[in-house]
């Protein structure tokens, strides 16, 4: 199967549940997945940004990974987040779990020296990482969680064509055609919008779906965007994105990690709080999205 036929829809940045002291719940997390499996959903991104990853121990993160080999369903595909700040970290971590059912590794730029983070540097990162990595990579082009790094259209042309990078996630404010356009011919390489606020119009550019943080509370309505956008019928998707991106920015989208995991507890999944040092949203702020699920008729 090639990358587009694994990578084409639509993927939640999947929330890690925690208990009320904190700990990841595991149970919390199976019963979510359990309930995505019966979505259209491609797939899912567990360790990423939304899913906090940052706040877990290396041991956490394992875990985590065994309970998505466990209970995802056999046709979903599993991008897990890995980067670290060195290549030999990074494939550190692969190599622990590339024998886990897990599909890609998509890796979020090194930026502690971000001063030093050059095109000819990143390319030598991914490149190194992906010659060893037993299990294709993919890049995260997150700016606002990487010191402010853009990943440029160079880097991207020059890795695109590597065999063992299947793809990018594009979460900037950058025009997302300009990656889309800097792959070379052939190369089977995918970019997936990062955001819902770009998510249509990367699909009008070329992109073949999105890792949506609104999958995780309203996955089916994701995934009739993305149909939609499939029909061809582009006055309907214009439409459909204009609502789906308001409703965003009117609900969870504005309080972060911690607003999706409020929505998810509101529409039938465990969100739960965030890990110290974010916090739950406030009980105004719980009253106003409540409010707007049910103005919608989402509730």
């Amino acid at each position: 199967m090639s990358h587009k036929e694994k990578l084409s829809g639509v993927f939640p940045p999947f929330m890690t549940p925690f208990g009320e002291e904190g700990e990841v719940s595991y149970s919390k997390l199976a019963e979510n997945i359990e309930k995505y499996n019966e979505t259209d959903l491609r797939g899912y991104m567990p360790l990423g940004s939304n899913g906090e990853f940052m706040s877990l121990t290396e041991e956490e993160s394992l875990k985590i990974i065994d309970v998505f080999k466990e209970k995802k369903a056999a046709d979903k595909t599993i991008i897990a987040g890995a980067g670290r700040e060195s290549a030999n970290a990074t494939l550190d971590f692969i190599n622990k779990i590339a024998d886990k059912d897990v599909d890609y590794a998509t890796l979020l730029p090194p930026h502690y020296f971000v001063g030093a983070m050059t095109d000819d540097v990143l390319i030598k990162f991914y490149t190194a990482v992906a010659d060893k990595s037993p299990i294709p990579i993919m890049i995260y082009n997150a700016p606002k969680f990487a010191s402010g790094l853009l990943i440029s259209a160079n880097v991207i042309s020059a890795l695109a064509a590597h065999p063992n990078i299947a793809g990018m996630k594009d979460t900037s404010k950058e025009d997302i055609s300009m990656y889309v356009e800097a792959v070379p011919d052939g190369a089977d390489f995918c970019v997936l919008a990062g955001t819902i606020s770009k998510f249509y119009k990367s699909l009008l550019a070329g992109a073949v779906g999105g890792v949506l943080s609104m999958a995780n509370y309203l996955p089916d309505m994701c995934c009739q965007l993305y149909e939609i956008y499939l029909s061809g019928d582009t006055e309907k998707g214009q439409k459909e994105d204009e609502y789906v991106r308001s409703l965003s920015a009117q609900a969870a989208g504005k309080y972060g990690v911690a607003g999706v995991k409020a929505a998810m507890d509101l529409l039938g999944y465990f969100g739960g709080d965030p890990r110290i040092p974010l916090s739950p949203i406030d009980a105004q702020s719980k009253a106003e999205l409540k409010a707007v699920l049910e103005k919608e008729g989402l509730l």
